[in-house]
This record gives structure tokens, C-alpha cells and sequence, in this order.
């Protein structure tokens, strides 16, 4: 059975929420002018490292769902990154794969600090324009929420479905369900671009998408490729599970 798509009128309140999320950043574009103008007064600004960055994305009508960042796709999972400071050639791109949890150590290393051998994470390469790709797999996970309270009467749903956000103004287009809890690796390589998404629910259920070829993660291809592959994965995932600060360093 075809997932049902958003209806088409939909899409205008799709670019209304687009166009109203922009509007906000001018306040962020004043937060950041204000900053650097208060560095430049206090002649700081080229001794100082700036980070700009979010913690999550958010969806807007791709795969039929509204306005929401639960799912395992790049849509929900990735954010921007930018830095500006000493040493960093202005519109130099790195291509290595970058996690939150590297920030912290980059500052501490800035800092001439000693790293803690219990932190995970890892430096940025800030200081090097032409660094080499750089191979890792990022955990990626989330757990989803949904109860037998959680459900819309207004929508065709049953309360033992356990849905959640579900909302007339965007067709009843579920955001969340307690089966929405999955764990995914994020590989990334100089000839790599792939996820693989084990989900905890009654099917075992698994997504996996070479974004490399299928950059809006159209055709799922975790039930094609070879055991051997999935059972890598897996093991990942469990290791990236499990793991604790330095440890984690280890499986990247």
C-alpha cells in the first residue's frame, strides 16, 4: 500500500512556516552582528573562535510528513556548522563528518587544554584547508513517544496505535508513534555516504540508504544489500549503543 501524500494544499502552509522560520534568523543575523561588532570594538575579533551551529533540523512535507525532526532521515538529523577565527581561510569546506559532541574537545584543544581521556569526541581540523576525509560512523538515535492517551479522536486513527502528534491541519499526518524508536550508524568516508536504521518495534523493521546515489533517501535498501553488510552494521550499532567516552573513539 502507497503511503497517502500531504494534500496539495498543504504546501502553502508548508511555505508559510518555511517563510516565518527565515524570519526568525534576523534576529539570530542581529545576535551575531551585535557580537562580532562588539569583538571588533574591543579589537578581539581576530583572536577569537566563533561557532555557529543548531541542535537539530526539522522536516518540512518530505516523506508526507508536516513540520517535526523525529525521523532518521538528513532532513531531521543534520545542522549547519560554521566557525570563524584565527587560522581558518575564509569559504574553506571540510568534508570530514562532524557530531556535536566534537565541539567541546575542539574548544579544549583552542584552549591549549589537555583533553580528558574519558571525553568523547574529537578536535575539528580548523587549522588545516586541505584536511583529508576522515572515516566515521556516528550514532544516530531516538526514541518514540506515543500512548494510548496520545492519539487525536479528530483524526482516523485508533488510541491502540499509541500515534502522537497527530494534527487536522496536517491531515492527520502522524509525527511520532512508540514505534518510532530506532538507532541508526552514519557512515561516512572519502567513497562512503550511507545510514543503516534498526527500528524497535514488533517487525524489526530496517532502513538503510546509500545517500551517495539516492541523495533524498527515496529507495530502501537494507533488505538488498548482503548479510554480511547488515550484520556489520548492526554490530556497530550495538557497540555505538553501549559504548562510553573514550571507548566510542575506538568503533569511529
Amino acid at each position: 500500500m502507497e503511503p497517502s501524500t500531504l494534500p496539495a494544499e498543504f504546501s502553502d502552509e508548508i511555505d508559510s512556516i518555511h517563510r516565518k522560520r527565515w524570519q526568525t534568523l534576523m534576529a539570530v543575523d542581529d545576535m551575531v552582528k551585535n557580537i562580532v561588532t562588539a569583538l571588533e570594538g574591543k579589537k578581539m575579533l581576530e583572536k577569537t573562535f566563533i561557532f555557529y551551529t543548531s541542535d537539530n533540523g526539522f522536516h518540512l512535507g518530505q516523506f508526507s510528513q508536516a513540520y517535526d525532526k523525529r525521523q532518521p532521515y538528513e532532513t531531521d538529523i543534520r545542522v549547519p556548522l560554521l566557525v570563524r577565527g584565527p587560522s581558518i581561510r575564509p569559504k574553506t569546506v571540510h568534508e570530514s563528518a562532524v557530531a556535536l559532541i566534537d565541539i567541546v574537545p575542539t574548544i579544549l584543544q583552542l584552549a591549549n587544554v589537555e583533553l580528558p581521556f574519558s571525553m568523547d569526541g574529537r578536535p575539528l581540523p580548523l587549522s588545516n584547508d586541505r584536511a583529508d576525509v576522515i572515516e566515521r560512523q556516528i550514532l544516530v538515535e531516538y526514541w518514540g513517544e506515543g500512548t494510548t492517551d496520545t492519539y487525536n479522536p479528530l483524526c482516523p486513527w485508533s488510541a491502540e496505535d499509541r500515534l502522537q502528534l497527530c494534527t487536522l491541519d496536517a491531515a492527520c499526518h502522524c509525527q511520532d508513534a512508540w514505534n518510532n524508536t530506532f538507532n541508526c550508524v552514519r557512515h561516512l568516508a572519502r567513497d562512503m555516504n550511507f545510514v543503516y536504521c534498526e527500528f524497535k518495534d514488533d517487525q524489526n523493521f530496517v532502513e538503510a540508504y546509500d545517500i551517495a546515489t539516492d541523495l533524498y533517501q527515496m529507495d530502501n535498501i537494507a533488505y538488498d544489500i548482503l548479510p554480511s553488510v547488515r550484520a556489520k552494521y548492526s554490530l556497530a550499532l550495538q557497540n555505538l549503543s553501549a559504548c562510553v567516552g573514550p571507548t566510542c573513539n575506538l568503533i569511529y
